[in-house]
């Protein structure tokens, strides 16, 4: 590893051993897959004893890095929960990343948890579906309805219906949703001709333009550009 990153890498791991009682380390990042760019951080998966969590964000050597400290029992939940949210923010950076201390074989367990739960892709019930389905539709439906009102607003609001609608595709096709960053270049190298449709649509300028790119778009992939009926599945209540 070369500098300023391997002397970040000791000193990120002097100031946790000083801190907390920990158990295990895995460091993961792009920095630590070799591929770093100009706001690329260090981010540290630790585990202790103790039944609190906590997140810490520093500069080691000029360097940002990200440190969250976890229960195992905890680190256990939030990465068995990741399949039914659709984004495997913990399952990738523990799966992508390297030990760097392991006292009793957790880090082990958690890599091996990780990488079963990527490979298992997401898991979004139905009802889960038809809720993004029912924002985006509505979504869409209130900004064609204050477009002479708040055009503003309605660009706005038509924006962020094409990137629920991005995300929504991804879900229906088994696919974990990308980072927001890269969701437009993800979907590029999945379908380029549908990444096509989207850009243009995103950049349209005219308010009339978005509104027309945009609708069939999301009738083809959310279902629906307005209202829909639909049924909701029951939910028990706690008394």
């Amino acid at each position: 590893m070369v500098e300023p990153y391997a002397a970040a890498l000791r000193d990120a791991v002097d100031h946790i051993n000083l801190r907390y009682q920990q158990t295990g380390i895995i460091v993961s990042g792009t920095i630590i897959r070799e591929a770093p760019h100009a706001a690329s951080d260090l981010d540290f998966m630790v585990i202790h004893d103790a039944t609190w969590r906590r997140r810490s964000q520093r500069f080691f050597n000029g360097v940002p890095a990200e440190i969250f400290v976890n229960p195992e029992f905890q680190m256990i939940r939030t990465i068995e929960r990741e399949p039914s949210e659709g984004r495997p923010v913990m399952s990738h950076l523990i799966a992508t990343g390297e030990i760097v201390h392991d006292t009793d074989g957790v880090m082990v367990r958690l890599l091996a948890l990780a990488g079963r739960t990527l490979d298992g892709g997401p898991r979004l019930s139905a009802d889960a579906l038809l809720q993004r389905k029912h924002a985006i539709a509505t979504g869409f439906e209130d900004a064609a309805d204050i477009a002479d009102i708040d055009p503003d607003r309605a660009h706005t609001i038509v924006t962020e219906a094409l990137i629920e609608t991005t995300k929504l595709h991804f879900l229906q096709q088994g696919r974990w949703l990308p980072r927001s960053k890269a969701l437009l270049m993800d979907l590029d190298d999945m379908d380029p001709h549908l990444g096509a449709e989207f850009r243009e649509a995103l950049l349209a300028t005219s308010l009339e333009t978005q509104l027309a790119l945009a609708a069939p778009l999301i009738d083809r992939i959310a279902g629906a550009s307005g209202f829909f009926e639909w049924d909701g599945e029951p939910q028990e209540m706690a008394r």
